[in-house]
């Protein structure tokens, strides 16, 4: 693609061939820099010439047009979908007992989770139902380069990692300072060993030593079970961005050029000032009554929108092996740049533009919303545009969470890889979440994120059967027995 960019006429966007059959490269020349100028000058000689700038053209010469036809204007562009069947998704699945339940609980907590409406789940059923022999391997091969851990499993201390980000604490202490009041470990039915209960070195020990790509790795395998599983249905992607506070302060030292954590950057957004931090470019797949995490790209907070968003999505198409039909965001990423390469992709740009701009074909559909008309689909009225747009806040509300559910607004660390690892658990939780409520037949908790908050174990006197049972003893009526409490627990009794 070549732009021409002026300032007071129409810029000038030419789409080559190449950029259609994979090799896209991009050459931008600002006719206000003399330099640019004059390379443009040379290479292209259909670029009208400044009136005052040089001999004049003799008036029989036939003028040139300042823009030029591109390819895609002699395309037929339609999208795949039409009407409601772009916005109309199947249900959720409700599996049976046998495809996950056998083998991994009982076939009597299996009906509890099944059909006690008001009953939650539990917090180890997270890694019951779930397979992370990803992280065996990953520290067989960190281990072989020797990095040391210490003899602790990482595993075991991601799911306490895990437990203290769903529990809402700020830092590693908070886990420690909850074990002076237990006493027995509260995730022992699950660890390697039982007894193991790490302390808040222990896990910053662990979690700094564990790559970020790894992390992000196993978001995205998290990411394609939910699609084979039926939870992501690829269709409908929403970009946004959500800024994470960095643990260190908003004032550079006296004397010193950068903050305390220095990948970070100051993030001022609306005229609101934010702090030191960092933004995410975050994707969304939008599946109607259900949204869900499916891609980050991690950007100091004093990024540029438009860039960040390009790079978002290039980063993105590289990943995905699935074809996506339609894109929403709000102004910030706005840029015709931007709109061709997502329509270049395959997809629908619903990105919304802003008010001022005064050589884009920009309308109002509503007051306050304004589009690029070149980019709506033809066959589109304003009312079924508009739509699909209204499911962008969905996003928003997914992003929340992180900050009021989970506490996380602010990192207990400092640097890019540690904002990396912070985002990849709390999106890693999210989505064992719903894949546990979907092989619990209990599609209602797919999008609760209070949802598996409780334990089995929380009362240990109850788990002494369930421990005798297991150490061979047999005693008088106990399934009976136990029946009786789990009901009187939650009300059942007459």
């Amino acid at each position: 693609m070549i732009i021409i960019l002026y300032k007071i006429k129409p810029s000038i966007y030419q789409t080559q061939l190449t950029d259609f059959i994979g090799l896209i490269s991009i050459e931008q020349y600002d006719m206000n820099v003399p330099k640019d100028y004059r390379i443009a000058r040379k290479r292209f000689r259909w670029i009208p010439i400044h009136p005052t700038w040089g001999k004049r053209a003799p008036s029989t010469t036939r003028t040139l047009s300042k823009s030029q036809k591109r390819i895609q204007d002699f395309i037929d562009w339609e999208p795949k979908l039409k009407d409601k069947y772009l916005y109309r998704f199947p249900r959720v699945k409700i599996p049976r007992f046998e495809d996950f339940g056998m083998g991994v609980i009982s076939k009597m907590e299996w009906d509890m989770h099944r059909y006690l409406k008001g009953f939650g789940g539990f917090f180890e059923n997270l890694f019951e139902f779930n397979d992370f022999s990803f992280f065996q391997d990953l520290q067989g091969v960190l281990e072989d380069d020797g990095v040391s851990f210490k003899d602790m499993f990482i595993e075991d201390v991601l799911a306490y990692e895990m437990l203290r980000i769903n529990l809402g604490f700020k830092n590693y202490s908070g886990i420690e300072r909850m074990g002076r009041f237990l006493s027995y470990p509260p995730l022992f039915s699950i660890t390697h060993n039982p007894k193991f209960f790490p302390k808040a070195q222990d896990i910053s020990y662990v979690m700094t030593r564990i790559p970020s790509e790894a992390l992000f790795e196993f978001f995205q395998l998290l990411v394609k079970e939910c699609i084979d599983c039926g939870i992501i249905i690829p269709r409908i992607l929403i970009w946004d961005g959500q800024f994470i506070r960095s643990n260190c302060n908003n004032n550079k030292k006296k004397g010193h050029s950068t903050y305390t954590d220095p990948d970070a950057g100051y993030c001022r957004h609306n005229g609101i000032k934010k702090g030191v931090g960092y933004d995410p470019g975050i994707l969304y797949a939008h599946c109607f009554n259900r949204w869900f995490p499916i891609h980050f790209k991690m950007f100091a907070g004093n990024r540029n929108d438009i860039l960040a968003f390009k790079e978002t999505m290039e980063d993105f198409f590289s990943q995905t092996e699935y074809e996506w039909q339609v894109l929403i965001a709000d102004s910030e990423p706005y840029s015709l740049q931007n709109m061709e390469n997502i329509r270049f992709k395959g997809l629908i740009p619903i990105i919304r533009a802003r008010k001022n701009l005064k050589t884009h074909p920009v309308r109002e559909l509503k007051k306050g919303f304004f589009f690029n008309i070149d980019y709506i689909p033809k066959g589109w009225s304003d009312e079924y545009f508009l739509k699909i747009y209204s499911f962008r806040p969905m996003i928003e509300q997914g992003n929340s969470y992180n900050n009021t559910f989970y506490n996380a607004f602010r990192m207990n660390t400092r640097g890019m890889d540690a904002a990396i690892k912070l985002r990849s658990i709390l999106y890693i939780l999210a989505l064992l979440k719903a894949l546990t409520a979907y092989k619990l037949g209990r599609p209602n908790l797919i999008m609760k994120p209070s949802s598996f908050e409780s334990s089995r174990n929380s009362n240990f006197k109850l788990m002494l059967p369930y421990e005798a049972q297991n150490s061979g003893y047999i005693y008088f009526n106990s399934e009976d027995v136990l029946r009786r409490r789990i009901k009187n627990r939650y009300g059942l009794l007459s």
